[in-house]
This record gives structure tokens, C-alpha cells and sequence, in this order.
């Protein structure tokens, strides 16, 4: 193919330009005679060929961004600075990728350690491995070196916790430590989107095979609380394991001790140092860490109750202008608001009771909501939507 250079490509241009201006402009009749009119017509050509030529050069500048972003940035990009990368440590980066080709790059040396990476996941603790995916298999890097220690062979694959790791080896679930050898196989199947399968304080959480149950397993493998249990979850600082089977709650310590034993209740958590039960009469009550009751009803807020009273007022409104008389206004009719005897309190899951303004509970949590009537009655709304009409001594009026 024959080289055109610069100078021709833009004598060829200014020539076509002139040409194609000269037909538009003369459809209406004008003639390029004279000196003025060469001088008019040579500056619009001007100003038209830089117009294009700046129009050009903008869309080369958004054309070379956007590739420059979408092919080198995701494939050679290693500032730790930019918004793709990840922190693994002091100079080894995961620079992530929209096509899941993310890498493993250290910053000092600008080399690319593991290359094909759709995601990765840190361990937590002291633990030194980190979970990878090529997209298709899963296994584990260190992010001391970032280096692969166990090679991307597993279908599911869970973060390391208290040096060891749950894989899912041919949907058989096993434990390995931080050199990739098995060190727990219970026979347990792969259950597909359950959650847990790590170690918290010791122990992970192990299902039965339709993963309607679960206990707790140990490091070594053995069963310490056995798999009859709804749901265990651990405390924040993994010291405290909250239980629940059938329909009963209780916390034990990490030596799998009860501090709360089971009882009947609608829920129970642990908050701040604190175990925060709730009633099935909905009632709350809280226990300290030893198990110690603290209080057997709490409340979690107050509110007032106002009502209408018979007699209906109408509001004045006075308007005065400077100059000109005063014109009252009248608003329109209404009743005014008085406040009830007695308070509405919120206790557990929203439900609310009757209580004096000086604290003395009148009636139990046993409503969804309560609206004053008069100066001591009360319209008292049950979850499903039943009413009933309850007096200032807390008894339902028939």
C-alpha cells in the first residue's frame, strides 16, 4: 500500500472542503470574484478546517482515555492508588478486572505474581492464606509472598479461621491446614448456600446432611454439642455461642457451658456484654455475662396519648394592615386535644401496654397499638387486628 504523508492527506482536505463550500454557497448565488470576497471566503474555509480538526483530535483524546482505561489499566495497572486495587499487604496488591482476569502484582517490583483472578477472599485473625478464584476452581495464595500454596482445585472453598480451611472436595466437605493437607474428614456432604463452614473460637458450626440441624465440632474433629440444634451463632468477640432449638434460646460460654439455659421466649441476642431476652408475652429482661438477672422489664420507649373532646371551637385570626381595619378571620370548626391519664409503652418485637405517668405498669405488653378515647379509656389494637376497649385499671370494658 502506498504511504500518503501529512502534507498531501491535508492539501486533499482543504481542496474537497473548498469544493464542497463553494457548491453550498452557490445555490445562492455567490460569486468568489474579487479580492474581499476571496479574503471572506478563505477565512470561513480557515475556520471550518480547525473546527474539524479540533473536533477530531477531542474525539481521538476520548477514544485513546477509553482504551487506555479499558485494556491497560485492567491488564498492566500496579499503583495501589488505583480504584481497582486491593490491599493484600505492604507491597503485594489484587488489581481486579471487569472480565474476572484480575492478578496478583507486587508494587516494588512491578511484577505480576498469579494471573487469571475473578476474586479473592481474606482470612481473618492471624491467618495467613487467602481464598482465590480463577472463575472456575478455588484455592488459596499467601499474603505474606503472594504466591499459590494450594493450587485452584476445588469447587467451594471458605476462608481460613484458626488455621484451617473447608473445602468442598468432590461435594464431600473437609478441613485443611495451611500446608493443604486434610487434617478433618467427617464424611459430611456439600449443602448448597448454607452459610457458615468456618472455625470462631475454637469451634465451627457442622449441619446434618438435610441441614435441618447443626452442633458444634472442635479442631480435632470431635462433636462437642450435637447436631440437634435450629441455629448456633457466635458472639462478636466469639466467647459466647447463642442457641436456639425448637423454640427455646439459651447462650453458653466457650466451653459450651449454659450461662442462659433454654427457655421458652421470642427471641434472644447478645448485645454489648449484655443478653437481651424478649418474653413471649413480650416483656424484655436482660442477663449479665455470668448469667445473673438484671432486670425482668425493660422498656425501650414512652409515649403520650391524646384524645378529642366533645366540644368543638372554632380559631380566630387576627390580620392587621397598617392603615386599614382589623379583619378577624374565622377558621373552621374542630375539636381540641387532651391528654389521657395514662402512657403507652413499647416494649419487645413493637408491642405496646398502659402505664401511669409515674411508671407503675397497668396492663401487660399485650397490644399492637393504643389510642386514647377519653381521659382514662382506651381503644387497644391486637397484631390481627382485633380492638378492644380497656379502662384506666387496665380491664377490658364488654
Amino acid at each position: 500500500m502506498k504511504k500518503i504523508s501529512a502534507k498531501i492527506f491535508f492539501a486533499v482536505m482543504w481542496r474537497g472542503l473548498c469544493q464542497a463550500l463553494g457548491w453550498f454557497f452557490g445555490l445562492f448565488g455567490y460569486k468568489r470574484d474579487g479580492k474581499f470576497a476571496k479574503c471572506v471566503w478563505g477565512l470561513f474555509a480557515t475556520s471550518c478546517s480547525i473546527v474539524m480538526t479540533l473536533f477530531a483530535l477531542a474525539l481521538l483524546c476520548c477514544f485513546g482515555e477509553g482504551a487506555y482505561n479499558r485494556y491497560f489499566r485492567n491488564h498492566y495497572c500496579d499503583d495501589e492508588y488505583c480504584y481497582h486495587s486491593e490491599y493484600v499487604n505492604r507491597d503485594i496488591y489484587f488489581h481486579n478486572t471487569e472480565d474476572g482476569k484480575g492478578y496478583i502484582y507486587n508494587k516494588r517490583t512491578g511484577e505480576k505474581l498469579i494471573k487469571h483472578i475473578a476474586w479473592i477472599a481474606k482470612p481473618t485473625g492471624k491467618d495467613s492464606l487467602i481464598c482465590f478464584s480463577n472463575g472456575k476452581k478455588r484455592g488459596y495464595f499467601s499474603k505474606n509472598t503472594g504466591k499459590v500454596v494450594v493450587a485452584p482445585k476445588y469447587d467451594h472453598a471458605w476462608i481460613f479461621s484458626d488455621g484451617l480451611a473447608r473445602v468442598d472436595d468432590g461435594g464431600q466437605i473437609k478441613f485443611i491446614d495451611a500446608t493443604g493437607k486434610v487434617v478433618i474428614d467427617k464424611n459430611m456432604p456439600y449443602i448448597p448456600n448454607m452459610e457458615g463452614y468456618v472455625f470462631h473460637g475454637g469451634y465451627c458450626v457442622v449441619d446434618t446432611d438435610d441441614g435441618e440441624k447443626c452442633g458444634l465440632m472442635n479442631a480435632s474433629g470431635n462433636i462437642l454439642l450435637p447436631m440437634e440444634y435450629s441455629y448456633i451463632y457466635p458472639s462478636n468477640d466469639f466467647k459466647y455461642w447463642l442457641v436456639r432449638k425448637g423454640e427455646e434460646y439459651g447462650v453458653l460460654d466457650n466451653e459450651l457451658k449454659p450461662i442462659v439455659p433454654l427457655m421458652e421466649c421470642s427471641s434472644m441476642y447478645i448485645s454489648d456484654s449484655i443478653i437481651n431476652v424478649t418474653m413471649l408475652d413480650h416483656s424484655i429482661r436482660n442477663y449479665d455475662m455470668q448469667g445473673t438477672l438484671i432486670n425482668d422489664f425493660y422498656i425501650s420507649s414512652v409515649r403520650m396519648l391524646e384524645y378529642e373532646e366533645e366540644e368543638m371551637v372554632c380559631r380566630k385570626k387576627s390580620v392587621n394592615e397598617v392603615g386599614k381595619e382589623v379583619v378577624e378571620i374565622m377558621a373552621e370548626f374542630y375539636h381540641p386535644k387532651a391528654t389521657a391519664r395514662l402512657r403507652a409503652y413499647i416494649a419487645g418485637d413493637g408491642f405496646e401496654g398502659l402505664m401511669t405517668a409515674d411508671g407503675h405498669k397497668v396492663t401487660m405488653p399485650l397490644y399492637w397499638d393504643i389510642q386514647a378515647l377519653d381521659h382514662d379509656l382506651y381503644l387497644c389494637s391486637t397484631k390481627n387486628g382485633d380492638k378492644v376497649i380497656v379502662n384506666g385499671k387496665g380491664e377490658v370494658v364488654k
